[in-house]
């Protein structure tokens, strides 16, 4: 399981929370790890600290119709956790790439020359079912979808799995969804408790992160739960994650969420 996908047609869901801090937990536990942020308000790149508009190259150099080799725009955050940055670019773009031959294989074809340098690839997809997220889940061996735990998440993720089954169908018969994270759960709301209890019933449920200031902590100095505050819950929340990536075994005994 090398590409994973992190996708949510919806935003607030805590994806790019999600993407960074599995990414800084995997690389914490020794693997190289290259993120990718496919998103125009380029989230993920802030979140790491990195400012947008002064890198050289971007995700939008890479999808250009002769774009730059990937090698070429990965910027390095530490030994082992990797990036490609975004820019506000990339929401136009969106309109060329539509325009192009096998326009949902284009991200596929660009990492191909990276995927063996790294352990993990997590793609940190933008909020909206696009033809971003389409070449995001076109070339992702499995997909982590974080939901927030309210009604109307709950309800978007139908639409989501019969996206993600028509690409399984007719692009990517090897896309597994290895499951969903609950985030931004509330434990003194009763409807926060209510969804949870769905979301455990009636998919895999991979790990419970709650709404906790933590979370934002660490932004404006480009540092992930995990780093900031390794004892937090949050933290041992997306540990527990990485570490069930690493071995291979997708499926939470027990989980915390009181």
């Amino acid at each position: 399981m090398k590409v994973i996908a992190i996708a949510n047609q919806k935003g607030g869901v805590a994806k790019t929370t999600t993407t960074h801090n599995l990414g800084a937990a995997l690389a914490a536990a020794g693997k190289k790890v290259l993120l990718v942020d496919l998103d125009s308000q380029a989230s993920l790149t802030i979140s790491v600290g990195l400012e947008p508009l002064e890198a050289e190259r971007t995700i939008v150099d890479v999808l250009r119709k002769d774009g730059e080799p990937i090698r070429e725009c990965i910027q390095r955050i530490s030994d082992r956790l990797h990036i490609v940055s975004s820019i506000i670019d990339l929401a136009p773009m969106e309109m060329e790439l539509l325009s192009r031959a096998s326009r949902e294989k284009i991200l596929d074809r660009a990492l191909k020359p990276v995927r063996g340098e790294y352990d993990y690839i997590l793609i940190d997809c933008p909020p909206q079912l696009s033809i971003l997220t389409i070449n995001a889940l076109s070339c992702a061996d499995g997909v982590v979808i974080p939901v927030k735990t309210d009604y109307l998440a709950y309800r978007g993720l139908t639409q989501l799995q019969d996206s993600i089954q028509e690409i399984q169908e007719l692009i990517n018969p090897e896309l597994r969804v290895l499951g969903v994270i609950a985030t931004l759960y509330d434990t003194r709301v009763s409807d926060d408790r209510e969804i949870l209890a769905l979301l455990k019933e009636e998919y895999n449920l991979l790990g419970v992160v709650k709404r906790l200031a933590v979370a934002k902590k660490g932004l404006y100095d480009g540092r992930a739960a995990v780093e900031q505050a390794p004892e937090s819950q949050i933290a041992q929340e997306y540990m527990a994650i990485a570490k069930m990536l690493i071995d291979g075994k997708e499926r939470r005994e027990e989980l915390y969420h009181e």
